[in-house]
């Protein structure tokens, strides 16, 4: 079976708005040896097209069709199982325009008490009143949705609190669990299965807590790199590299 790849972005591609060594390289290798490949995010700051113009300042250019944001595959989510909805967020634009994209109604936070769903993911510019706004809504009835779990996020400067941190919050607030769609469950699952078919997946990732266990869920050959979260193996991986150069090293002599 052909070889399919499933690529992280932070921490694997870039840290911040910083390309990390041979991403560039890298990506062409695959587009000109005709390798099948996506993009797999938990960052629900961006869109799809937000993410495909980041990536196109760093030289590297795909189609947004390839990318498979946490945000993107929660308004998936949300579509294929629910008619209609009105959300509070607490979250960047990235999960506010997949949220509209899907024909759903994004809230003020003061129209907390007409709120069906909260959807929580990364926010950068959190405030009390948006953590008030969710957990009323919550406590009300509306259905407590995470675009993903993780708890940090490898920047320029190190790691800082990812979604999992806002949505940890909200869960001591309410004492409600939240649904947690990103990887490695089983929501953002079934988006790889339909976006790559049938393969031979490799997962490309950073850390181990989504990207290894989302490869041992899916049989794919798991790929750790040291550029990102992660700083020694976790036990979940066949290869390990120090970064994109040796992978592709690697690569080059099995393609």
């Amino acid at each position: 079976m052909a070889m399919k790849l499933i690529i992280d972005m932070d921490g694997v591609i870039y840290r911040g708005s910083t390309p990390l060594p041979h991403a560039k390289e890298f990506i062409e290798f695959l587009q000109e040896n005709g390798v099948e490949f996506v993009f797999a995010t938990n960052n629900s700051t961006k869109t799809r097209e937000m993410f495909a113009e980041k990536l196109a300042r760093m030289g590297i250019n795909v189609s947004p069709e390839i990318i498979i944001s946490s945000s993107y595959a929660t308004a998936e989510y949300l579509k294929k199982r629910e008619k209609e909805g009105r959300a509070i967020i607490v979250g960047e634009k990235g999960i506010e325009e997949e949220t509209k994209r899907i024909g759903w109604e994004v809230l003020p936070l003061d129209e907390w008490k007409n709120a069906t769903h909260v959807l929580v993911g990364m926010d950068r510019t959190l405030t009390y009143e948006k953590l008030k706004a969710g957990c009323l809504a919550i406590n009300n009835g509306a259905k407590f949705i995470a675009t993903n779990g993780d708890v940090n996020y490898p920047a320029e400067e190190g790691l800082i609190p990812g979604a999992g941190s806002m949505v940890a919050a909200l869960e001591a607030a309410t004492g409600k669990k939240a649904l947690v769609i990103g990887k490695p469950n089983e929501p953002y699952i079934e988006i790889i299965r339909d976006k790559l078919g049938e393969g031979e997946y490799w997962v490309i990732g950073d850390r181990a807590d989504t990207d290894m266990i989302l490869g041992k869920k899916i049989g794919a050959k798991n790929v750790l790199l040291l550029t990102g979260v992660a700083r020694e193996p976790a036990g979940m991986e066949d290869y390990v590299f120090k970064d994109l150069g040796e992978f592709l090293e690697f690569l080059r002599e099995r393609i």
